[in-house]
């Protein structure tokens, strides 16, 4: 047993698919892909890839923290009362506890992921 765990972004695996949660709608018809890859045993902090199709939806953290770095594709993050933020391939960032706002995806986006509740 290691205490490694590598990203095969090649060969991922199975993913779940999803969609805006409902009343999260904003435009279009994004789909979702998520592949979990690693979590801790109590279930707080979890890692993988998530992919988007265009469209846009409300984005809303709660007391979650989430790490991102844009792998491929093009998006907006739109912060509520704050200026649109284009993010694509090779942008890393933070979406802290009570963002609120809207994501748009331009591109196909796909980005890794860290989140700890």
């Amino acid at each position: 047993m290691t205490n490694l765990t590598f990203f095969n972004l090649e060969n991922l695996g199975e993913a779940r698919d999803g969609k805006p949660l409902p009343g999260r709608l904003v435009e279009g018809d994004p789909r979702f892909k998520t592949w979990d890859i690693e979590t801790t045993a109590d279930g707080r902090v979890s890692a993988g890839v998530w992919e988007a199709t265009p469209g846009a939806y409300r984005s809303i953290k709660g007391d979650t923290w989430e790490f991102c770095s844009i792998l491929s594709g093009v998006s907006e993050l739109i912060e509520d009362g704050k200026p649109a933020v284009r993010v694509q391939a090779g942008d890393t960032f933070v979406m802290k506890p009570g963002f609120e706002g809207t994501w748009r995806v331009i591109e196909t986006t796909r980005k890794l992921w860290v989140t700890r509740d």
